[in-house]
């Protein structure tokens, strides 16, 4: 067994799910989660330098994520069943997002980045990352406006870098 294919299998040991959840809250759905995450551990295991660690490997895999999810077409978005009405209408809410504003609110507001902080992760003009945040809270305001949205905490708030410290493998 390659060295490559003892770094995927000791990154998927370690962060599979992590991976995969995240992946999912990207993509609104497990199928274009399972596609976006094959993809970014290709990416990041496949080719190029060797991550030195499985955290390392992760926290690389991630990145891709981001950067993978804001140019992702439009597949299907599953709703989670869930019995709370307000957690319901929101759930559907964002399920209506394009697939970038969905991964740019995502990294706002789950990540707290700033938008030139997802700017950079996405490879995306920071006036590109406006615009999709600004649809997306729109949208959202409308179809949710108990959800408290407000135009300039999205553009002006979070955090310019995306540090990531991995102790025994959490994040």
């Amino acid at each position: 067994m390659g060295a490559r294919q003892r770094m995927l299998e000791a990154t998927m040991r370690a962060h599979a799910s992590d991976l995969l959840a995240y992946g999912r809250v990207l993509t609104g759905s497990s199928s274009g989660a399972v596609d976006l995450v094959e993809a970014a551990l290709a990416r990041v295991v496949g080719r190029g330098p060797l991550p030195e660690t499985p955290d390392d490997a992760a926290v690389a895999v991630r990145a891709a994520l981001r950067r993978a999810a804001v140019r992702m077409d439009r597949g299907p978005v599953e709703t989670p069943a869930t019995d709370d009405p307000d957690e319901a209408a929101t759930l559907a809410a964002l399920a209506t997002l394009a697939p970038r504003e969905r991964a740019v609110l995502v990294m706002r507001y789950r990540d707290g980045l700033a938008v030139d902080a997802i700017a950079i992760e996405t490879s995306l003009r920071a006036g590109a990352v406006r615009e999709a945040l600004t649809r997306a809270v729109e949208q959202l305001s409308a179809a949710r406006p108990g959800l408290g949205l407000r135009l300039d905490d999205v553009l002006e708030g979070g955090l310019f870098e995306s540090t990531t410290i991995a102790i025994g493998g959490a994040r």
